[in-house]
């Protein structure tokens, strides 16, 4: 069963004006599925075999001589070289759009590559997991199964085939792409330390990044902590969140806060294996603040780092997450609860900060109406039922 992805419109929109599209995402997010659906004339060549790897990065001119007509290089960090040459084949030809597509899941070191040898002729995109909004949209699912995406997650290959087991599905993830795939970008001496290290990771999440702390827990250094952090994000797996950084006159943190990019894994992380597990988890208030950031970064225009932050200073005063799009500044809070506490809600004390934007309260949470509702200065949203889009433009 195929399940249409929000990207496909952007990505297509690219291909009329681009003689490159780079697609990132972390495994198995289907970037290849998605673009040899949209492209099914179009060449295809994965780099995951190792000969074909080795032959284009030795010799990249030969290699992509063989290759006429749009083609899609799947997992291209798998040799750089390819970078070079393709600058030099679309200078030679600017107007060929939706020439060369290209994917990976390295994000970071592809954008290093992207910035040094195909800036401004490449558009890039990233691919996560499916969306709860994109489940609802394919209309082949009950709405209480789709709530399930909170603790199973969004990874494709569940979805479109319901008889598989997702427990182990995330084992076999685990075994054979975080501890395979990653032991390539860090050395890793002792295993059993590097899963220590994730398992960590998962408790952590919507927390400040400790370095130190996190190195007492795994017993290794604090420099190994942050080698491990950094090809964590480097493969998509999880996300820094940096704080809000406008002078509003207070003292405010440095640390950003860690997020799982798809709650299924953290949920596997944590050993919680169905719907009431989760939801009976002393954790389920970060697994849900977690839930909230992946919705957002899925469904909405939104960018770690560039228009996406958190906030909170030194008194202990936080706001989740702050969105600026559309000319406002959103305020958003996370609650697992169906009814919230007014008082555990801190609208009331970061708006008055932020004189210079212009703010809209937002608060998400497990309502179960069927829209989204504003009862009084706050607007409140169940990202499980109800489109983003609808509240924050």
């Amino acid at each position: 069963m195929w399940i249409n992805r929000l990207l496909k419109n952007q990505i297509e929109t690219a291909c009329l004006s681009r003689p490159a599209i780079l697609v990132t995402g972390a495994k198995q997010t289907g970037k290849s599925s998605l673009l040899q659906r949209m492209l099914p004339a179009a060449n295809y060549v994965s780099l995951d075999r190792v000969v074909v790897a080795a032959e284009a990065e030795e010799n990249p001119s030969r290699f992509l001589d063989r290759l006429q007509g749009p083609t899609i290089i799947d997992e291209v960090q798998y040799a750089p070289s390819l970078f070079r040459e393709l600058k030099i084949r679309i200078d030679d030809n600017r107007h060929a759009y939706g020439r060369w597509i290209l994917t990976g899941s390295q994000r970071i070191q592809l954008m290093k590559e992207v910035s040094e040898s195909l800036a401004g002729r490449i558009g890039v995109f990233q691919l996560e997991t499916l969306s709860a909004l994109e489940l609802r949209t394919s209309s082949a699912f009950l709405s209480s199964a789709i709530e399930d995406s909170l603790w199973a997650g969004g990874y494709p290959e569940l979805w479109a085939n319901r008889q598989i087991n997702s427990d182990l599905f995330y084992a076999d993830y685990v075994q054979t792409y975080l501890e395979r795939d990653l032991k390539a970008l860090i050395q890793v001496s002792n295993l059993r330390d590097f899963q220590r290290f994730i398992q960590i990771c998962a408790t952590r999440t919507g927390q400040l990044l400790n370095y130190t702390d996190m190195a007492k827990d795994v017993g290794v250094s604090a420099g190994t902590i942050k080698s491990w952090i950094g090809a964590l994000e480097t493969s998509g797996i999880i996300y820094l969140l940096p704080p809000f950084f406008a002078n509003i006159g207070k003292r405010l943190v440095k640390a950003p806060k860690m997020f799982f990019a798809d709650t299924g894994l953290l949920c596997h992380l944590l050993n919680l294996q169905n719907r009431s597990a989760c939801l009976n988890s002393p954790l389920l208030g970060h697994i849900w603040e977690n839930f909230v950031f992946s919705e957002i970064i899925k469904t909405l225009p939104a960018k770690v780092g560039r228009n996406l932050f958190f906030y909170r200073d030194q008194n202990g005063v936080e706001m989740d997450f702050m969105l600026e799009t559309g000319g406002k500044l959103h305020l958003i809070e996370a609650k697992s609860a169906e009814r919230i506490d007014l008082r555990k809600l801190n609208f009331a004390k970061v708006a008055p900060l932020l004189t210079k934007h212009e703010t809209k309260n937002i608060l998400m949470c497990s309502s179960t109406e069927q829209t989204p509702v504003e009862p009084g200065d706050y607007c409140i949203i169940n990202p499980l039922r109800h489109n983003l889009a609808e509240v924050i433009k």
